[in-house]
């Protein structure tokens, strides 16, 4: 299973490293900005349509 902690677009909380959030860049036609979403480090990622695994 692969889990949101091991994506590149997981940020974590230094409060909490076990919580933090999913940071998306998203462009329209007029600007490009990005979109946060919080999420859990052990969440199940397998479905995420926007999941990159972390480059070692």
């Amino acid at each position: 299973m692969t889990t949101c902690q091991e994506c590149k677009n997981f940020f974590p909380l230094e409060e909490d490293p076990n919580r933090g959030d999913c940071v998306q860049r998203v462009k329209d036609p007029r600007q490009e900005y990005y979109q946060a979403k919080p999420v859990n480090a052990d969440d199940d990622a397998s479905s995420c349509s926007s999941f990159q695994k972390k480059q070692q």
